[in-house]
């Protein structure tokens, strides 16, 4: 049987409901995990959204407006006209073992991301948005996937979710030995 990744995912995904906002200055980058982003300075972030969760590690939520409460409020609730809410997460195959999604499921990172529309009945982090894009890819021998999920008339946070994904820059995994 056949395990499709959206299935896996929002299995994967029921404990990382908690975790908090952080308000303080937000932080552009996290050297422990490697990844690097540049945000507008009105946006807020919250680094390890998740950080009890094994897999998929959440590694961002990102929003142009405040975030507040645990993950699935940042992720669930009603995004504000014109906003856009951007999720980073990534899968470490070895954790999945031979039950790992598929490299081809994951095509390398794209020079400029385009945004598609999320197929219908998809899986969305056990909410629905009805403006949601997911976008899986390749970086640095990492395998990632972003949600942009976007609140009701969202053409100028189109570019700036756009803007944010084109500026993700990933570092490789160490291995420990």
């Amino acid at each position: 049987m056949e395990l499709r990744l959206p299935l896996v995912v929002a299995v994967l995904c029921t404990a990382c409901l908690g975790g908090s906002a952080n308000r303080d200055t937000p932080r552009r980058s996290d050297a422990h995990l490697g990844i690097t982003a540049t945000l507008p300075a009105s946006w807020s972030i919250v680094w390890r959204p998740c950080p009890a969760c094994v897999e998929p590690r959440g590694v961002f939520v990102a929003a142009s407006h405040r975030l507040s409460g645990g993950l699935r409020r940042m992720m669930c609730r009603r995004i504000p006209e014109g906003a856009v809410v951007i999720s980073l997460s990534e899968i470490r195959p070895a954790v999945f073992g031979e039950n790992a999604p598929s490299r081809t499921d994951f095509p390398p990172r794209p020079v400029t991301f385009r945004l598609r529309p999320l197929r219908p009945l998809g899986v969305m982090k056990s909410c629905a948005q009805p403006r949601a894009h997911l976008v899986r890819f390749r970086d640095s021998g990492r395998v990632l996937y972003a949600w942009a999920m976007f609140g009701p008339h969202p053409s100028h946070a189109i570019a700036q979710a756009r803007a944010v994904l084109d500026s993700l820059a990933s570092a490789p995994l160490h291995r420990a030995g």
